[in-house]
């Protein structure tokens, strides 16, 4: 008879808080590796080594004969005092410089041994289990993953956002030795489970070994598709940790509930697993559906969003476990502990098989292709005789083999970023880190570089200031030799380094190889830098372990990692980071770093600052256009005016580029200056490797991220200084003018960015400041007129006004005036931004309007350059206008 269900809440509880620390401790444990690992494997590795020693600390517990009580206390306490200790060891044995082996080994070790303590729960939580003649452990194993979720969410997110995720660890450690605890309140019932009577061996049972394939294929099949759920997920939702929060929780809640309630749909005997495997193979192809319903989910709450995303495709897998389970004969507990050690063999066919080969080599489409072939495996595996069910399962398999494989469009290409009609993809490809695209931007007249739907880098007028984070340090440098470039991107910052005729070699430091590989579509823009192979090294993997092989031998690091407040660039902005930086760099050496204020909350912002100024001994903010640059070394450098180049012979290049970026002179460099770093305000919470919080913070859009750049900027303007007292002295006469100039151009932009969130509904204190953005402008033009940055940002001010203007009075009404005014205002437009498809396609309607045969030229030049304007934002408001 089955046990109340009263008797059987201790044990579902139980349950439930394992796998919530068991989760938690596996996000915490796995992300505090790459810090020593690398962030190139370390996931991939990470998650490989957690699941193998989870299984066979599952089939040690499974196998131990001695008191449940003692291995479950056992194992929480071992639990609790790991979560306390060892991720403040991970952290300052990272903060460290041990050797690469030593490295590993501590940490593959510490992920093994607390994976495996925790993997002893489910097989004694069996044992104790009701194994009347008919129940299953699908209610159990379902509370587990139901724990699993909350853990993801909890421990994952939100602790680590109020706490730090060092404490989350601890809490995860104590829901461990909760578990045990609450473990020892239920009852143990049962005797060892009879034969059953759907048994589809000849001996009345489906066996271990069998069973074990099945679990081995299903387990390397699963974590596939997680994989490819997070990296998905990143594409449609964004790279930042609340979207692979939100992929995790949705997860492991689809798999609670194909644990919960599929085993008894699909019934029992060899036709239920037969079943499985179609569903399965099923599944696995919603991938390819769920575009369709996320673009029309796009208001839903990002967690909702997910589950579509991921639940469809991963319900059937949880029935797995719990379905293998019971066609297996043997007491409830052992028999499981040995079913769970194959999942050690799947882990290790899955994900590092994905990761480090199928996925780099054929993409997320081929990595699903190859493992929807598993059922295949599955089917010969049961043995299963032809049936409609064997017939149906493989027919699915081949058919979703075959479609990935070979018809479907990329997976990474329906995604938002990379579908947008303005694009035109000009080169794709997946490796084990990004989705990397070139595309041309016909809208923005500008050729960009991808990764993961991110905008990285690219041509436009914007990216200017990756040029400034190759000539500041190097102009205050004495004699940069050697010169690291931490981050490739498309080539700028590298290309700028290059032009420099006394480096000697550069150190470029990149994560992902297809990065380097979409380099020649860059080519103007990085100069060929990477084609001067006797004078550049390129040095794939995780840049920040790669610096313990520099040691010492820098003259100049400088970088634009990715956003600071995203899970996979925050190691390279805090404190620790900066202090292994400072280890690369030679006596005298200057690091060089990249902080967007337009993308950060001010509080994120200055502890992003913040960290860099409290681990520098010397340390200077300075802007060019809205972007910080970060310069720090170990003293104040010299600014000596006879290292800038005169346009002579083998400096023409570097003296133009200079000139077109108003660095032209000492003059040029300190109008962009800021503020000493010491004088930095101390931040209440500092930016650390144990206490990465910022990637925690709620994602900002709309007005709210509209304001992050005035108010920012405001914060700069407030601590403006003048340069150190040793520089000062190239502030004379017309330099002193330029000074002023770019500070009232400072203030300038900080105006008009008050007056564009103004214009858009949004307010800040102060907003009558926004006023005062055109008087600001006229006197930093009367200061300086010919600064070159100084003339970019008032062009861009007449480009706006104008095209404004246009729309304007094309949607106000349909008259030939107003079609008049608007080709006059367009026109102006155009002379600034001739390469816009957007502006064209606009004079087209205008002079349509007037009947003018030029407009069929205008239409033909924006398609040209755009050619689905049609579904852009342009294209459409046009065709709302005939309306």
């Amino acid at each position: 008879m089955a046990v109340a269900l009263r008797e059987k809440l201790p044990l579902l509880s139980a349950a439930f808080l394992a796998g919530a620390s068991g989760l938690g401790l596996e996000i915490v444990f796995v992300s505090l590796c790459g810090l020593t690992l690398g962030y190139g494997v370390s996931a991939a590795v990470g998650l490989t080594v957690f699941l193998v020693g989870w299984s066979l600390g599952a089939w040690a517990s499974g196998s131990f004969r001695g008191p449940p009580q003692v291995a479950l206390i056992t194992a929480g306490a071992f639990l609790a005092a790991s979560a306390f200790c060892a991720p403040a060891w991970l952290v300052s044995m990272a903060a460290g410089t041990p050797s690469r082996a030593a490295a590993w080994s501590a940490s593959l070790a510490a992920l093994f041994t607390v994976a495996s303590a925790q993997g002893v729960f489910l097989p004694q939580l069996a044992r104790r289990w009701s194994l009347a003649a008919g129940d299953s452990l699908a209610l159990l194993f379902a509370s587990n993953l139901a724990g699993a979720a909350l853990g993801a969410w909890q421990v994952g997110f939100v602790l680590p956002a109020a706490h730090g995720r060092i404490k989350a660890a601890s809490v995860a450690g104590v829901c461990a030795l909760a578990a045990a605890l609450v473990a020892l309140l239920g009852k143990r019932h049962g005797a060892p489970r009879p034969a059953s009577p759907g048994a589809i061996a000849a001996d009345g049972q489906l066996g271990l070994a069998r069973a074990g394939l099945l679990l081995a294929f299903g387990t390397a099949w699963l974590a596939t598709l997680e994989w490819l759920a997070l990296r998905l997920g990143v594409l449609w939702f964004g790279g930042m940790q609340n979207a692979l929060s939100g992929v995790l929780i949705a997860s492991m809640a689809a798999l609670a509930l194909g644990a919960a309630f599929l085993p008894r749909l699909l019934g029992r005997g060899p036709g239920a697993l037969v079943r499985l495997g179609g569903l399965c193979a099923v599944a696995s192809a919603w991938f390819f559906v769920a575009p369709f319903f996320l673009e029309r989910t796009q208001e839903w709450p990002l967690l909702l969003r997910a589950c579509v995303l991921v639940g469809p495709a991963l319900v059937p897998f949880g029935a797995v476990v719990p379905l293998l389970h019971r066609e297996i004969s043997g007491e409830s507990g052992p028999r499981l502990g040995s079913l769970l050690a194959w999942e050690a063999l799947g882990a290790l066919l899955g994900l590092p098989l994905s990761h480090f080969l199928i996925v780099p080599y054929f993409g997320l489409n081929g990595a699903l292709a190859f493992w929807s072939l598993s059922v295949l495996c599955w089917l010969a595996c049961l043995g299963a005789r032809p049936s409609p069910a064997a017939w149906a399962a493989a027919a699915a398999a081949v058919c979703v083999f075959g479609w990935a494989g070979f018809r479907a469009m990329p997976l990474a290409l329906a995604a938002p970023a990379l579908s947008d009609p303005a694009l035109e993809v000009l080169e794709f490809s997946e490796d084990r880190h990004f989705a990397v695209a070139v595309v041309e931007d016909g809208l923005r007249g500008t050729r960009t570089l991808m990764t993961d739907g991110f905008r990285a880098a690219g041509t436009g007028r914007d990216y200017a200031y990756m040029r400034a984070l190759g000539h500041l340090p190097l102009f205050l440098h004495p004699a940069p030799e050697r010169v690291g470039v931490l981050a490739f991107g498309t080539g700028t910052t590298a290309g700028a380094v290059a032009l420099h005729p006394e480096v000697q070699h550069i150190e470029v430091l990149e994560l992902s190889a297809a990065v380097i590989a979409a380099a020649d579509w860059f080519e103007e823009a990085g100069r060929g830098v990477l084609n001067e192979r006797e004078r550049v090294t390129v040095h794939l993997g995780d840049g920040r372990r790669h610096l313990a092989n520099l040691a010492g031998s820098l003259d100049v690091l400088t970088m634009e990692p990715l956003l600071p407040d995203s899970p996979f660039g925050v190691y390279l902005y805090t404190e620790e980071f900066y202090a292994r930086a400072r280890t690369a760099l030679a006596p005298g050496g200057l690091l060089c770093q990249w902080v967007p204020p337009h993308a950060l909350e001010p509080a994120v912002f200055e502890a992003v600052v913040g960290a860099f100024c409290e681990a520098m001994p010397w340390s200077s903010v300075w802007l060019f256009g809205t972007q910080v640059v970060l310069l720090g070394g170990e003293a104040l450098p010299l600014l000596d005016a006879a290292r800038f180049p005169e346009a002579t012979a083998g400096a023409e290049l570097l003296a133009r580029e200079l000139r077109e970026l108003g660095l032209d002179g000492p003059a040029g460099f300190l109008a962009r200056y800021i503020q000493d770093g010491a004088s930095w305000p101390c931040v209440p919470r500092p930016l650390t490797d144990g206490d990465p919080w910022i990637v925690y913070r709620p994602r900002r859009r709309g007005l709210d991220l509209l304001a992050d750049l005035p108010r920012n900027l405001r914060s700069l303007r407030e601590g403006a200084a003048l340069p150190p007292a040793e520089w000062c002295r190239e502030l004379s006469g017309a330099a002193s003018k330029r000074f002023e100039a770019l500070a009232e151009l400072r203030a300038a932009r900080e105006a008009y960015a008050l007056l564009e969130l103004n214009s858009r509904g949004g307010s800040l204190e102060g907003a009558g400041y926004a006023q005062e953005g055109p008087a600001l402008l006229a006197r930093a033009r009367s200061l300086a007129p010919l600064d070159p940055e100084l003339q970019a940002f008032w062009e861009e001010r007449q480009f706006l006004h104008s095209l404004r203007r246009g729309v304007a009075r094309l949607a106000g009404d349909s008259s030939a005036a107003s079609a008049a005014e608007a080709v006059l205002s367009l026109n102006r437009a155009l002379a600034l931004r001739p390469e816009r498809a957007d502006l064209h396609w606009y004079m087209a309607f205008a002079l349509e309007r007037l009947e003018r045969p030029e407009a069929q030229a205008a239409r033909d030049q924006a398609r040209a350059l755009c050619p689905r304007i049609d579904a852009t934002p342009a294209g459409l408001r046009t065709r709302g206008w005939r309306r």
